[in-house]
């Protein structure tokens, strides 16, 4: 059964529905002078093509762009932009583009003026609009082809004991049967704390950590953190007037905070960063410097407690906050990220031969973003949510937002939707600038995720578990 998804633009102009079918073939779609002029759709009924209606007035384009599906390939998101323009009251559609599951894309749309949307996620089996002579809304119809492989489902957990407090761009990281948290923001720019926030999974209680030894002095945002058996290391983050935390480790055994590397020593000063361990390695990639865009990646060896810096990507690698880390069987993925555009982009790092290989994903594959939450679940890289267009105020704006979990299978390089459709489930509300981390609760492995920043500019306060049947 297919699931409609409400549309995208403006309000105006008259309704229309092409309903469901098996597939789309082809896509026309009318330019005009500063929107969309019109949209056309030929669908697949079985063996039948099945030409929709004409939406909007053809008569008003300057060009036609047409968008053809292989017989063997569908739609699975629509990214475009929504404005207001000269002679209508209400917003319309100024520009689409179509990707399939196989990757083809059309005519891909250079940044507009507007907000940014997209339809995404799962096979689209229909449209429907809004449209008078431009196209003033855009919705689609979408069904989920196959059973994902990796199979699970968000719950939200229970939080007790002393509140840390609705907050974003904060780090968390799991040891045992407790989940840290440290730093973050309230207010866009203000650190809140820096106080270490440990909660407990048996109880479902928080509290702070007592805290001995070099204890860090700046309260942070856009900090990151990680943790090898029972240690925590902590990288990063800036204050109000943009000074930077060094690195330090936290021994969740005796309580100590090591200060292991100043801020002058250590990889160049940082927030809005990526981080990611194995069994000997943190790994430190990107992130926001004080003057510009970082893509760097350093590995701090937890035995010989010295930093290396990896070679630096090429050119097909471009400076980037806000990126997913994960490692995966020995190789360090780096997934999307901001680099003044939302990147959809994926590259691996292999230390073994110091190299970097940019990688082609294809399937279900989300739409580009950064500031989303992630985690490593087998040979998978679990997303969710994210940024998919900054906002014109910057940091101090919530931007635009989105929701969905995706994984990616870094075997076959092949996206999947992990949401489920047509039932009444779980799931977090939409949201960027979350704290995760790979974890488990009651005896399932998944993704964590911690607060974040709303839609609304609002900031959160729930802790969210994505935890998986099988694989």
């Amino acid at each position: 059964m297919a699931q409609k998804v409400e549309t995208k633009g403006g309000n105006g102009g008259n309704e229309w529905d092409d309903g469901t079918f098996d597939g789309v073939r082809k896509v026309y779609v009318g330019k005009g002078q500063d929107c969309i002029a019109f949209v056309k759709i030929e669908y697949v009924n079985g063996s039948q093509v099945v030409v929709g209606d004409e939406h909007g007035n053809n008569k008003t384009s300057l060009r036609i762009e047409e968008f053809e599906v292989d017989s063997d390939d569908y739609i699975v998101f629509v990214e475009g932009y929504r404005d207001k323009v000269d002679g209508v009251d209400t917003e319309v559609i100024t520009d689409l583009t179509f990707k399939t599951y196989k990757g083809k894309t059309s005519q891909p749309i250079e940044k507009k003026p507007g907000t940014k949307f997209v339809l995404q996620g799962a096979k689209i089996v229909g449209f429907h609009g809004r449209s008078t002579d431009v196209l003033h809304s855009l919705g689609v119809y979408i069904t989920l082809p196959s059973t994902p492989k990796l199979l699970g489902k968000w719950i939200e957990v229970e939080q007790k004991g002393e509140a840390r407090g609705l907050r974003c761009s904060h780090g968390i990281a799991q040891v045992g049967n407790k989940v840290y948290s440290f730093g973050g923001e309230f207010t866009p720019n203000q650190p809140i704390d820096k106080d270490l926030y440990v909660f407990d999974l048996e109880t479902r209680t928080w509290s702070i950590a007592p805290a001995t030894g070099d204890v860090p002095h700046l309260s942070c945002l856009g900090v990151r953190m990680e943790s090898i058996g029972s240690t925590l290391y902590v990288f990063g983050g800036r204050d109000t007037s943009r000074q930077y935390n060094g690195f330090y480790s936290f021994d969740t055994t005796t309580n100590e905070w090591k200060l292991l590397t100043p801020v002058e020593e250590g990889p160049a000063l940082r927030s809005f960063h990526s981080m990611a361990a194995d069994e000997n390695n943190v790994y430190v990639f990107g992130g926001v410097g004080a003057t510009a865009r970082i893509k760097t990646l350093d590995a701090y060896n937890i035995v010989d407690h010295k930093w290396k810096q990896c070679s630096t990507p090429g050119d097909s690698m471009t400076a980037r906050g806000g990126a997913g880390l994960e490692v995966v069987q020995g190789k360090v993925w780096v997934v999307y990220g901001f680099d003044g555009c939302e990147t959809d982009d994926v590259h691996y790092y292999d230390p073994v031969e110091d190299k970097w290989t940019k990688v082609e994903t294809h399937g279900q594959k989300p739409s580009g973003r950064s500031v989303f939450a992630s985690a490593v679940i087998g040979i998978y890289i679990v997303i969710f949510g994210g940024e998919i267009a900054m906002d014109p105020l910057a940091h101090v704006g919530p931007g635009q937002l989105v929701d969905g979990t995706f994984a990616l299978d870094t075997e076959t390089l092949v996206w999947e939707k992990l949401d489920k459709l047509g039932e009444e489930v779980v799931s977090p509300n939409i949201r960027g600038w979350s704290a995760s981390t790979t974890g488990a609760i009651d005896g399932k492995k998944g993704l964590v995720m911690l607060g974040g920043k709303a839609q609304t500019n609002d900031r959160f306060s729930d802790l969210f578990f994505y935890g998986v049947d099988s694989a």
